[in-house]
């Protein structure tokens, strides 16, 4: 039985976890470089020095290697295109340093979390945000892809709001205006997307008012996914996917 279940988790591994997505870039981001980590691909704009897209399976929780504590620089990118420090955002307190792929998801290895933690993947995000709505979608894909693997991707919108770029001079980056995130339940084929203001205001019980299609993010981001399809493209969940009950979020 155990050799069983092995073999279908190498078969899933092989049929999914080498996975990219191809997509065209008419993004403002034309300087991208790809980032391959052990479990998640983002890819960096040198420009602005921050991940502006992120790509992960996620398949069964099959661990619980704890997070570390520290932040790092990513030995594999060119300091120019990283942030100048991986300190806090002092300046603002009410931001914290936003994963854009969740170390939660990445506990099944231990170098996968550890790649988590470089600063090629964190982002300046409200502490309401990064605790609130971004974190129920988390928990979410925590729970689900116990049941169903699932296809992660996600980014950021700058936007033109410039109020909120209170980090260029300590950490040389802009602040986004927008997070957003797609997930795809590979078994069935159903999608759900979110697009959610990285301000004060995205509360956890809130998450449902951010609910958009993968069409809305792709004519805000600039990213154009090939291997969606034109129902799937304008899929409009009205309601988040609950979360199973008895779920184990670690």
């Amino acid at each position: 039985m155990q050799l069983i279940f092995a073999l279908q988790i190498l078969l899933i591994g092989l049929a999914y976890g080498q996975f990219v997505p191809s997509f065209t870039n008419l993004s403002p981001h034309q300087n991208l470089i790809e980032r391959r980590f052990t479990g998640f691909t983002n890819w960096i704009d040198c420009n602005v020095r921050l991940p502006v897209l992120f790509y992960y399976f996620a398949d069964r929780d099959r661990g619980n290697y704890p997070r570390p504590s520290s932040y790092k620089f990513d030995p594999k990118i060119s300091s120019n295109c990283q942030q100048k420090t991986t300190s806090s955002y002092n300046g603002g307190a009410s931001y914290d340093r936003g994963h854009m792929v969740t170390a939660n998801h990445m506990d099944s290895n231990p170098q996968s979390i550890s790649d988590s933690n470089y600063i090629t993947n964190i982002t300046p995000q409200t502490g309401v945000l990064n605790k609130g709505a971004w974190l129920y979608v988390e928990e979410m894909i925590e729970c689900i892809r116990d049941v169903n693997p699932l296809r992660v991707y996600g980014g950021i919108v700058l936007g033109d709001n410039t109020s909120n770029d209170i980090f260029l001079s300590s950490h040389g980056v802009p602040t986004p205006d927008w997070l957003w995130k797609i997930v795809e339940n590979t078994v069935t084929g159903d999608v759900i997307a979110y697009l959610m203001p990285n301000n004060f205001e995205p509360y956890r019980d809130r998450v449902d008012r951010y609910l958009t299609t993968i069409k809305d993010i792709e004519n805000k981001s600039g990213f154009i996914f090939s291997n969606f399809n034109d129902f799937q493209r304008n899929k409009l969940h009205t309601k988040s996917w609950s979360i199973p009950p008895g779920c184990d979020y670690s």
